[in-house]
């Protein structure tokens, strides 16, 4: 019985985590929270933890909520700083998707994905991890400084690379974190049935 109730806490814990808002900052960094209020000066959103914290709007570049939808927060005073220049070359358009790719491109469905596949079904995680992440990339999910540089189709293909190899590397992650959660699960039920 105490298996299973730490088992569905776990669970509990592991849903909850995946419920969270995602708040990307312009500098690529990520928060995880619930968003509380949005104004053009502060965005104010709560931790798991039951922290308020607010962050400069200006700080703020999109905000990815629980239940699917997106939000780009535009700020008219400040100018795209990842915009290339209009007489770039092949090559310079290819590495600058690369470079917004590593910096924008979120794949965390492919991370909790491989994950609940593989906590559920154990290493049937690999599975659905190679089939998740072999998907390419639609230009429509692409976070972009400036919509007119998906209009290049060789910065177009240096995101879309990039963004295949971050969905590799999430569905990665999510099988060790899934197998690694596995492993303190059984730990967790020998010890309570007092193996040694």
């Amino acid at each position: 019985m105490r298996f299973f109730l730490l088992l569905f806490g776990s669970l509990l814990l592991t849903l909850r985590a995946a419920a969270q808002d995602v708040i990307l900052q312009t500098n690529g960094e990520e928060r995880t929270g619930k968003v509380l209020a949005i104004t053009p000066e502060l965005v104010t959103y709560v931790t798991p933890t039951a922290d308020t914290l607010r962050l400069a709007a200006i700080q703020v570049f999109l905000i990815r909520y629980a239940n699917g939808t997106k939000e780009v927060l535009n700020h008219p005073a400040a100018a795209p700083t990842a915009a290339p220049a209009p007489g770039l070359t092949k090559e310079a358009a290819y590495a600058q998707g690369r470079r917004d790719a590593r910096t924008h491109f979120r794949a965390s469905g492919v991370f909790w994905g491989t994950y609940a596949a593989t906590v559920v079904t154990g290493y049937g995680g690999v599975a659905t991890g190679l089939a998740v992440s072999l998907v390419q990339p639609n230009p429509r999910n692409f976070i972009v400084p400036d919509a007119d540089l998906l209009k290049n189709p060789d910065y177009v293909q240096g995101y879309r690379r990039q963004a295949q190899n971050k969905k590799i590397g999430s569905a990665a992650g999510g099988f060790g974190a899934g197998v690694g959660t596995i492993v303190v699960l059984a730990a967790v039920l020998i010890a309570s049935l007092g193996f040694n």
